[in-house]
């Protein structure tokens, strides 16, 4: 059943794509060609989600759990790291590390609250979301707008004040 939910689902992509993909993409029409696949994306994740929601189990063992909390955690820790350094170098691509560094930390609110165990570990998952993860997630993907829709994050000079222009000697 999993196999065919796929198959169908990357049918339909394909089909609403077209075979001229890479040729769109890199022409006129990628917007549109961009449009397309994600509609398809759309139906593809709709079916699937719909799936699991209905043949996953509620509770199950998951192997490596520290590990996969850590490795989100260092991802989100990389990138608040990389967006202050590319933030300081007055970079344009501050506004990818941003975006990761918020869409990271909604990520890890919500697994955090849905994988806690009911009384105390829920309130702090909870106490964590509301707090501290999804207030700086929203400071980021205001910063990522930001620096998207004023392009403040690829100033053509560096700061300070003008000089007076100095000739050769």
């Amino acid at each position: 059943m999993k196999v065919a939910l796929v198959l169908i689902s990357t049918a339909i992509v394909a089909i609403s794509v077209g075979p001229s993909i890479f040729s769109s993409l890199w022409g006129r029409k990628w917007r549109r060609t961009a449009a397309v696949a994600g509609a398809g994306i759309v139906v593809f994740y709709s079916v699937w989600i719909l799936y699991l929601a209905r043949t996953l189990p509620s509770e199950t063992v998951a192997n490596n759990w520290n590990i996969a909390w850590a490795a989100l955690d260092s991802f989100e820790g990389l990138a608040a790291l990389f967006s202050a350094v590319l933030l300081h170098k007055h970079s344009k691509y501050a506004v990818v590390t941003t975006t990761a560094f918020s869409t990271s930390l909604c990520i890890d609110a919500l697994f955090a609250i849905t994988t806690a165990s009911p009384g105390m570990p829920l309130t702090v998952a909870i106490l964590q979301a509301v707090l501290i993860e999804l207030p700086v997630a929203t400071l980021a993907a205001v910063l990522a707008l930001k620096l998207l829709n004023t392009g403040a994050s690829a100033p053509s000079t560096p700061p300070g004040p003008p000089g007076p222009a100095t000739g050769g000697t």
